[in-house]
């Protein structure tokens, strides 16, 4: 059996990546197969995805996020990934449009830049040496409204800004029979570019959406063509919405896109009219689950290409679904990527397509 294994935290993890000789999948049998070992291509990018449980506290919420990024640096990760509003969790519109912050200092609304969460970030990159996906900040905008940005941004090793994508599709659902009445649109204004991408990183081209995106998969279709070898949804997921449909849309984005999807998240209570699904989770591009680590409706599963660090029992003193702060990790493979879509030629065969969408008609007229 080919594993990692490491202590961080007091917290032992193995990081199972494939038995040789295990069967797989027949449409990746010649790409993967034992008989290939010496000519194997280098071992792959491992990326760890944090889930976090967010509150009002800044302070506590950051010292969670210092701790994914010990977590992920000792686990051999190079790349790490923060769910949606890792910072900060508020319980009204007002806190969240008074503790939004800066991420260009030049830009600051007021002329006093706040920058504490991305010099704290770019401090975590440069000790841990890692890329951050920072997966949802409320980012302070200069439209002269009393809203904020919700703001995806990449920093690389060094702490410069490699990219970065604010939130276009905004969460405004109601739910009355299950108490569900969130309105993003009262506190965010929405962003104007979708097709966001970040080449040149370990993972290879890295697309950025953010949480309710993937409930859109024209965008998801726009990353793929454009590139992306990776799309990442950072998340807040709420338990009701979670339950029916975290899994089948991250699976759906994968297999369609046929790219790994990977997707941080929060878990447990914020407040008390606020819980979040968890189940952190990394899907690869056959649309296979490759690490979950957990939340509520079951614990962290362990299979391939899987491995959760910080999490143990079910259970603490939150009464939560998973304790928190964890990681899971999931290695990278690009040569899958390219297998499937030489096998499936998905995005091929929808740029030589003749077919035209979007005009109604009952399809009896002669072509």
């Amino acid at each position: 059996m080919v594993a990692v294994s490491l202590r961080a935290a007091g917290v032992a993890a193995s990081a199972y990546v494939r038995r040789p000789g295990q069967r797989l999948p027949c449409l990746f049998r010649r790409a993967f197969s034992d008989d290939d070992d010496d000519d194997a291509p280098p071992p792959p990018a491992r990326v760890a995805l944090a889930q976090v449980r967010s509150t009002m506290n800044k302070t506590e919420n950051m010292a969670a996020v210092s701790k994914c990024a010990a977590l992920a640096s000792a686990g051999g990760a190079s790349f790490l990934c923060l769910p949606e509003c890792f910072a900060f969790m508020g319980q009204s519109a007002k806190e969240t449009v008074e503790e939004a912050e800066d991420i260009f200092p030049s830009r600051a609304p007021d002329g006093a830049p706040r920058t504490g969460i991305i010099d704290a970030l770019r401090s975590f990159a440069v000790e841990h040496n890692l890329w951050i996906s920072a997966g949802g900040m409320h980012e302070r905008t200069t439209c002269g409204e009393e809203k904020v940005f919700n703001t995806h941004f990449v920093l690389r090793p060094d702490g410069s800004l490699a990219g970065l994508y604010r939130k276009a599709n905004l969460y405004d659902v109601s739910i009355p029979h299950r108490g569900i009445d969130l309105r993003e649109s009262a506190t965010t204004v929405p962003g104007s570019l979708g097709t966001v991408l970040v080449r040149d990183t370990p993972l290879g081209t890295v697309g950025l959406t953010t949480s309710y995106d993937v409930r859109f998969p024209e965008m998801y279709s726009a990353l793929a063509d454009a590139g992306a070898d990776c799309v990442l949804v950072p998340s807040a997921f709420t338990v009701p919405t979670g339950a029916a449909h975290w899994s089948v849309l991250l699976r759906a984005r994968a297999a369609e896109g046929q790219c790994y999807v990977f997707a941080a998240a929060q878990v447990g209570v914020h407040g008390p009219r606020r819980r979040s699904y968890g189940h952190s989770m990394a899907v690869d591009p056959w649309g296979e689950v490759a690490a979950d680590a957990g939340g509520y409706g079951g614990l962290q599963r362990v299979g391939r290409g899987m491995v959760a660090e910080g999490a143990g029992c079910a259970g603490n003193e939150h009464d939560e679904p998973v304790p928190t702060p964890s990681v899971v990790f999931c290695d990278v493979d690009r040569e899958m990527i390219g297998t499937v879509r030489e096998r499936i030629p998905i995005a091929k065969q929808r740029a030589a397509s003749q077919v035209r969408y979007g005009l109604p008609t009952d399809g009896l007229q002669e072509e």
